[in-house]
């Protein structure tokens, strides 16, 4: 390789960081602001937390349905336009979007507002109806939104979607609590006061689509004029969007379906395992409300980021016949998803009491039924085992989309839910009770990780063997668990009491230990290479230190 090129391609790589860390700080920074939401939520609603949580998953699933696959769609189509310089396709693609995702929000609005009521009469969740008419004009505002994401992302402009998700979860929290104190100081029952709680949800996306449309009409100008004045038809771009669109949105709302599953089948089958009704949606709601939160916290907030900038990466590249470019981005983004969603998993895992803790000890103790701490620090322990399986199926089905399989994440998620719903089914009636809900949720992760592994493999030529990418960061994953969980139980008998100050310490300590393990034993054992430290901010420095005292390798 020459030097021109390897510059060339380091640059490329860097974009690409460049653009994964900025959704990534404003994801991090929503997920924190979603927590922070939920923490005062739940002491006020307490043991009601479940009407929230109920109403919010038929909303998270008519959601994906509406906008996972669309925006997909758009990124792919315009960052392949635009690599071409044909600046008229883009703004007709566009355009297009922006009317079919409109008449799509119309249809999914509709669709909860009519669906709410039968759907939560038959699941034993008749208190979340109301929450759920309150968000269902959401859907439509989302839609178009999603649509200005989608373009912006094909044109790596990653600050549009940035800004405005941050808008709308300050929004939802300040909002959505103000709202929820007036209704509990006022003496409303809890489903009034959880319908209050999601109306700063509604509100919040109205005014990101309005910001939207402001930022579209003070920027249009702006764009650069293309060489190519050629654009196909708009019936052509419409079908192409759809032929696109229809596999991811599936592919997407169908891991949405572990969510929508849970509030199905969990609060059923523990009836029918023998516990009353009570019980069953205290179970429920410790699960879901709390556990699945923080699971969700560090993948969605420093994983998820990867798939949304590494797709019009790879497709830009591909569509100039770059196969050496996109082969780099393929290998690379699943390393980086492996190399952060492991050390994840293993502080969850060490940790799990004390992030219950510091975030919801007050509305855990409320509970008399059960012991909520300890039913939701079982659960989140074993949801982080998934979380790297989690990782790589949000990449790699980017990945596959990217590389024009838009149906094999389809196929691989579909047999992953199958998996899901029959454990579930089985599990949570059985003995395994409650604890088999977060089993069957890293079943259907393991299944569709492993077949999207090997689809990659089958339609690229990136060397994608699983012992390279995965086995010494898994080793120095396994090592900091250990050594994490050494030091956390250590502690606590020495703290020996509960409290959130004791759970920040715990906290603090084991992520100092956890951080030093992980980043030692990943030097020792090669586990990261100089090209993906030289990704890193001020990387190229501490790169060309690390190899100079022969800590670090070069890439094959």
């Amino acid at each position: 390789m020459s030097e021109l090129e390897k510059a060339q391609g380091q640059k490329k790589n860097k974009s690409f960081l460049v653009e994964a860390g900025i959704i990534s700080v404003s994801s991090f920074v929503v997920k924190i602001i979603g927590v922070l939401f939920k923490i005062p939520l739940a002491n006020i609603l307490g043991e009601h937390m479940g009407i929230f949580s109920a109403a919010y998953s038929l909303y998270a699933m008519l959601y994906m349905v509406s906008t996972s696959g669309l925006p997909v769609a758009i990124s792919r189509m315009i960052s392949a336009s635009a690599k071409q310089g044909r600046e008229k396709e883009v703004q007709r693609t566009f355009r297009v979007a922006l009317t079919v995702f409109t008449l799509l929000g119309f249809a999914a609005t509709l669709a909860m507002i009519l669906l709410a009521k039968p759907f939560f009469g038959a699941t034993g969740h008749n208190e979340s109806v109301l929450a759920a008419y309150i968000i269902a004009p959401t859907l439509l505002f989302v839609c178009v939104c999603s649509a200005f994401r989608g373009y912006y992302q094909g044109l790596h402009n990653m600050y549009p979607t940035a800004i405005g998700q941050l808008i709308e979860a300050a929004l939802k929290m300040g909002l959505g609590l103000g709202a929820t104190v007036w209704a509990a100081n006022a003496g409303y029952t809890p489903h009034v006061q959880a319908a209050c709680a999601v109306s700063g949800i509604t509100v919040g996306m109205f005014l990101e689509m309005v910001l939207l449309f402001v930022y579209r009409f003070f920027t249009k100008k702006k764009r650069p004029a293309g060489t190519d004045l050629r654009s196909e038809r708009t019936c052509a771009l419409t079908k192409k969007i759809l032929i696109i669109a229809l596999p991811a949105t599936i592919t997407s709302s169908a891991l949405y379906l572990s969510t929508f599953i849970d509030t199905v089948l969990i609060k059923k089958c523990l009836m029918i395992g023998g516990a009353t009704e009570e019980v069953a949606q205290d179970l429920y709601t410790a699960y879901t409300s709390y556990s699945t939160a923080i699971a969700d916290l560090l993948p969605s907030t420093l994983i998820y980021p990867i798939a949304i900038s590494v797709l019009p990466l790879v497709s830009a590249a591909l569509s100039v016949k770059d196969v050496k470019n996109a082969n780099n981005s393929i290998v690379q983004s699943i390393r980086i998803s492996a190399i952060i969603g492991l050390p994840s998993a293993a502080f969850l895992i060490a940790t799990a009491p004390s992030c219950l803790s510091i975030l919801y000890q007050g509305a855990l103790d409320q509970y008399t039924r059960i012991d909520a701490l300890t039913v939701s620090s079982g659960t989140l322990m074993i949801l982080a085992i998934g979380i790297i399986f989690m990782a790589i199926v949000s990449t790699t089905n980017a990945l596959l989309q990217a590389v024009g399989k838009i149906w094999l994440p389809m196929v691989s998620v579909g047999v992953g839910v199958v998996c899901m719903a029959l454990i579930e089914y089985f599990g949570v009636s059985g003995f395994l009770g409650i604890y088999g809900a977060p089993v069957s949720s890293i079943s259907c992760y393991f299944v569709a990780a492993c077949l999207n592994l090997y689809f990659l493999g089958k339609h690229t030529t990136a060397s994608l063997s699983p012992g390279k990418l995965f086995a010494r960061p898994a080793l120095c994953a396994l090592l900091t668990c250990g050594g994490a969980t050494l030091v956390y139980r250590l502690l606590s008998g020495v703290l020996n009491g509960g409290g959130r100050l004791n759970a920040l310490v715990l906290l603090l300590i084991t992520g100092i230990v956890a951080v030093g393990i992980y980043v030692v034993t990943m030097l020792l054992f090669k586990g990261i290479t100089a090209d993906e430290v030289r990704l890193l901010p001020m990387g190229g420095r501490l790169a060309a230190f690390l190899v100079r005292k022969g800590l670090l390798h070069e890439s094959d």
